[in-house]
């Protein structure tokens, strides 16, 4: 993962697909990290979502690296950063 991605992870953070899906309807949402071997309709649904409220969508290597860099014991396909 790089430098950039590790960054945004140390700030606050909601992690999985609904709580992302709960921080853009409350319009908390800053920037989404999604890893690289996501199912393909949560890409695509985060693509959309980003694109219609002007969030920065980063990809990650994958799934195990996204959940290790959350601080969770699991693997991860979305967090995003609350700012």
């Amino acid at each position: 993962m790089d430098r950039k991605a590790e960054a945004l992870l140390a700030r606050e953070k909601v992690i999985g697909l609904r709580q992302v899906m709960r921080g853009f309807r409350d319009g908390r949402i800053r920037c989404v990290l999604v890893a690289a071997d996501a199912e393909e309709h949560i890409k695509l649904e985060l693509e959309k979502h980003c694109g219609a409220n002007g969030v920065k969508l980063v990809s990650v290597p994958s799934k195990h690296e996204l959940g290790q860099a959350a601080g969770i014991d699991v693997d991860c396909a979305v967090v995003g950063i609350i700012g």
